[in-house]
């Protein structure tokens, strides 16, 4: 997942973290997880292409915050892979206790096997 790193771990200050953010996160921040890497088939066999799907889940202090800031990872998904396929809306929620907005996009995308 590297690969995915790499093309959003500008945004958000910085603030970009697998699966849980730091305990001392300032937001806005990203927190990605990844879902599923599964090999393409065709009838002749391998393609040698993975099939990868990544939640990604913004948090910030406003809602408009966190879906600007899923535009920029979209945007920045974009500029670094030609091979977006999907991307889903899941969920917008307001978490009380943390006072804050949650975005959560899935993102499918292609790349070579054996890719970091």
């Amino acid at each position: 997942m590297q690969d995915f790193f790499d093309a959003i771990k500008d945004l958000a200050g910085g603030e970009v973290y697998a699966l849980v953010a730091a305990e001392n996160t300032q937001y806005p921040a990203i927190v990605y997880t990844p879902i599923v890497q599964e090999h393409i088939f065709g009838i002749d066999g391998p393609h040698g292409l993975q099939r990868v799907r990544v939640q990604v889940d913004t948090y910030a202090r406003t809602y408009q915050e966190a879906l600007h800031l899923q535009d920029q990872v979209l945007a920045a998904l974009l500029a670094d892979k030609s091979t977006v396929a999907d991307v889903r809306m899941g969920l917008s929620e307001f978490e009380d206790q943390a006072r804050l907005y949650r975005v959560s996009v899935d993102y499918t995308y292609h790349r070579p096997v054996g890719s970091p």
